[in-house]
């Protein structure tokens, strides 16, 4: 696990290295499950639920990186292995291995290597 700004949640957040991924993601799917079972056991909607639920994946999530409180859905964009490389200049991820410059201080890719 490694932390960095993620701009999708607009603050550092821990990401998860591929081993720690392989633990967490195939609970994932078994979230949407949890949440419908919470709804129909406690009467609420969906937004309760998804407050409230507790899917696996979140606790795995929880474990590993000790930030709790992260829902199961935000675990999905915070697997290390679907950003870019370490911007050399500033620090931050680029946002996909694909892209060609760091969207924080401009940095290229080619600058990057």
């Amino acid at each position: 696990m490694k932390t960095y700004y993620c701009w999708r949640c607009k603050k550092d957040m821990p990401f998860l290295e591929e081993d720690e991924w392989q633990q967490v993601s195939p609970h994932l799917t078994d979230a949407i499950r949890g949440i419908k079972e919470y709804r129909q056991k406690h009467g609420c909607d969906i937004a309760t639920a998804h407050k409230y639920a507790r899917p696996k994946a979140a606790l795995l999530f929880e474990e590993i990186t000790g930030m709790p409180g992260v829902q199961f859905d935000v675990i999905y964009h915070h697997r290390l292995a679907d950003k870019g490389p370490e911007c050399k200049k500033c620090g931050h991820l680029f946002r996909t291995p694909k892209a060609s410059y760091c969207v924080n201080c401009g940095q290229t890719a080619e600058e990057n290597k």
